[in-house]
């Protein structure tokens, strides 16, 4: 809070003054050692109502302030032609900003990458928030957060509640490891150790569906892939453990209880994958979950 001169017995208000939140006082306004004791106990019954927001303005005329100091008997404080209230505030910077969203691509991105900078580009400006307040998440605006342009958004928060949303826009150059294709592979062709090597590559090639080490020998590709691409998991599918006409365990468990009986897969399909098996006992057609090779969970 910014104290108020003190010439003799006489206090000068300055024209700007800055007050915590809550509820403002004319004692709000006034060094407490600066006013006697009584000044100080009557100027406290003056409202002067809420506090604005954080580095938010409010003004307050004044004669109108004059008016209630001479009401409440108080004549040693000059009152400026208008005051501007200022609430109480810190600031998170540009630089907060761009550091938050460089330690959230560090921690997402882990040892599959590096990332090289991140610089401001739109909506990165500092903007004030009540005293302790600070960034309390980071999130990507849409599913990649690592393409050469992106958005994110900020959440700021102060003792668990939400403060302020910002979506900043910034730069981001990196680079990191992905598989890429050797020699073509036909769609539904299963995949082999040489068809695909691993090479480190600028962020902006690599989508999130790239990054990180999966499963790729033995997986079937889901489309026709070409030499130079970057693999993801959307072009892998899993190799079916169930395959149509063959004969399957069936199992349904129900309340604890777990009854098997045998039955035939009508489809192709994968661990996990639902699939239309007959029952061969009573030649119903059910729907079940594939759990394994051979073996099927049908739900109740």
């Amino acid at each position: 809070m910014m104290i108020a001169l003190a010439l003799s017995a006489l206090v000068i208000l300055p024209t700007q003054i800055e007050v915590a939140e809550g509820k403002v006082t004319a004692a709000d306004l006034v060094g407490e050692s600066a006013v006697t004791l009584g000044d100080v106990r009557r100027m406290r019954a003056i409202g002067l109502g809420a506090a604005p927001a954080a580095g938010q303005v409010r003004r307050i005329n004044g004669a109108y302030l004059r008016r209630l100091l001479r009401a409440a008997k108080v004549t040693d404080v000059r009152v400026p032609a208008q005051l501007e209230l200022i609430g109480q505030s810190e600031t998170i910077s540009a630089a907060d900003q761009i550091g938050a969203i460089t330690a959230y691509l560090k921690e997402r991105l882990g040892k599959d990458g590096q990332i090289k900078s991140v610089t401001a580009f739109q909506n990165v400006t500092d903007f004030k928030v009540p005293p302790g307040a600070r960034i309390a998440s980071v999130a990507p605006v849409g599913q990649n957060p690592f393409r050469a342009r992106s958005s994110f958004k900020l959440e700021v928060r102060r003792r668990g509640q939400l403060v302020a949303r910002r979506y900043p826009q910034v730069l981001i150059e990196g680079q990191a490891k992905a598989y890429v294709v050797r020699q073509t592979i036909s769609a539904r062709q299963k995949i082999k150790t040489d068809d695909f090597s691993i090479e480190t590559l600028p962020l902006s090639r690599v989508s999130h569906q790239a990054l990180g080490r999966f499963r790729l020998a033995g997986m079937l590709a889901s489309r026709r892939l070409s030499v130079g691409r970057v693999l993801s998991r959307g072009d892998l599918k899993s190799p079916p453990v169930v395959h149509r006409g063959q004969r399957v365990r069936m199992e349904l468990r129900q309340d604890g209880v777990s009854v098997t009986t045998a039955g035939e897969a009508l489809a192709d399909a994968a661990v996990g994958q639902q699939v239309t098996v007959r029952n061969l006992s009573s030649g119903r057609r059910l729907q079940a979950w594939v759990r394994g090779p051979g073996l099927v969970e049908v739900t109740p």
